[in-house]
């Protein structure tokens, strides 16, 4: 663009109209970047109180339930009531991720099928989320929970790695 314009280009003006729309585009991606590395740096101060975990999960898998070609189910193995002491949003930022990443593995065109299943194993509570996606080779998967790793063309690689960082501040451990 410089060069062009000090050769007096006649369309210089047409080359700075194209270039400086493609840089404003570029500029905005690399800002939603550094925003949202800047989130995962500093996650919120987290303020746990007692949630029924079934009723977040609820909110969460009705939330995609309008996808067309996906069906969510969710199945609760437990007995009874279950609560945890846990952040709201950031828990459900967590179920909302791992959804989308189901939703996002199942090829286009193709019928989506995702299991949400809750268990209660002496005192821990154990969270299944399972899909017909297209599956990650083994090699992949040790770099999954990783900042700035992603398998997808857009994204950022840090649904997965924000996810990890909220459940093992609340104890718990995701796999």
């Amino acid at each position: 663009l410089i060069k062009a314009k000090k050769e007096n280009q006649p369309d210089w003006e047409q080359l700075f109209d194209k270039f400086s729309g493609s840089f404003i585009q570029q500029i905005n991606t690399l800002s939603t970047i550094a925003t949202e590395f800047s989130n995962f740096a500093k996650m919120p101060t987290s303020k746990p109180e007692h949630l029924s975990i079934l009723n977040l999960l609820e909110e969460s898998v009705t939330l995609f339930s309008s996808y067309p070609n996906i069906e969510i189910s969710l199945s609760n193995k437990t007995e009874r009531s279950l609560t945890v002491n846990a952040d709201k949003e950031q828990l459900q930022r967590v179920f909302v991720n791992l959804l989308k990443n189901s939703i996002q593995a199942i090829p286009r065109g193709e019928k989506g099928v995702i299991a949400v299943s809750l268990t209660h194993i002496k005192n821990k509570v154990l969270i299944k989320v399972t899909d017909n996606g297209i599956g990650m080779p083994e090699h992949v998967q040790e770099k999954l929970f990783s900042p700035n790793f992603t398998t997808k063309s857009g994204g950022m690689g840090l649904g997965l790695a924000m996810s990890k960082e909220i459940i093992e501040n609340m104890g718990g451990k995701i796999w």
